[in-house]
């Protein structure tokens, strides 16, 4: 029995340090008062060498790309060692604070969080269909999005990219718009999986904002990462 437990503890470190990595936590910063502006951020602690990490971002919305020197970045070092992720994303949100106030960002209210993925297994290229109900008079609008991956190579070798289409019906069930978002042409070293995790619209409905995970290996394992979509919608 004790050889079996013995055997039992060294498969399952096995596995550990096979799959070993570091997950991030996101951090939901917001809409602007003008609700032309997302600002999210992450943070994590390395997996072995145990430093921490931290990243935010400054998105805007219209042009789906980070505001000029509005990215600060912490990365792992032995400066960082040792100490939580989340007290290294702290000390970089006290450092951002003067350049991000202006925007008075707010979390967006249950009412804008539009599409949250409660399911661990679902796929990535899966279809995601809902209904947003921020039109004009209470008039709803139904929303068909997919993510539409391309992936070359595996593990660290792996080169990817991806796109996101987006559909909008009217209440009749009619097409009113089709858009293509993301940047297909950015290829990505390493990333070998992507998932919508949550699909947010500013107060105004006009603009829609898509939190992606990725899944990207390296030679220390699977890391769990965030980056974010936006468009403006089609009326």
């Amino acid at each position: 029995m004790k050889k079996l437990i013995i055997a039992g503890l060294l498969f399952a470190a096995c596995l550990f340090s096979v799959s070993a990595g570091d997950a991030a936590v996101l951090v939901d910063t917001g809409f602007s008062s003008d609700g032309n502006t997302y600002v999210f951020g992450q943070y994590g602690r390395t997996d072995k060498t145990f430093q921490g990490w931290a990243e935010i971002y400054t998105v805007d919305i219209q042009k789906n790309s980070f505001v000029p020197n509005e990215v600060f970045r912490t990365k792992p070092s032995a400066v960082t060692s040792g100490k939580s992720g989340r007290e290294v994303y702290d000390a970089l949100a006290a450092k951002s604070y003067f350049t991000l106030k202006k925007y008075a960002c707010e979390k967006p209210a249950p009412d804008q969080v539009l599409y949250i993925c409660g399911d661990e297994n679902k796929a990535g290229t899966d279809e995601i269909v809902f209904k947003d109900f921020t039109g004009a008079a209470g008039s709803s609008a139904t929303y068909h999005i997919r993510l539409v991956p391309t992936v070359e190579g595996s593990g660290a070798a792996a080169k990817s990219s991806f796109y996101i289409t987006l559909v909008k019906e009217n209440e009749k069930g009619e097409e009113v718009s089709r858009q293509k978002i993301g940047s297909p042409n950015v290829v990505r070293k390493g990333v070998t999986g992507y998932r919508i995790e949550r699909i947010c619209v500013n107060k105004a409905g006009t603009g829609l904002v898509f939190i992606i995970e990725k899944t990207v290996e390296n030679s220390t394992g699977i890391d769990i990462r965030y980056m974010i979509e936006a468009v403006n919608v089609v009326k």
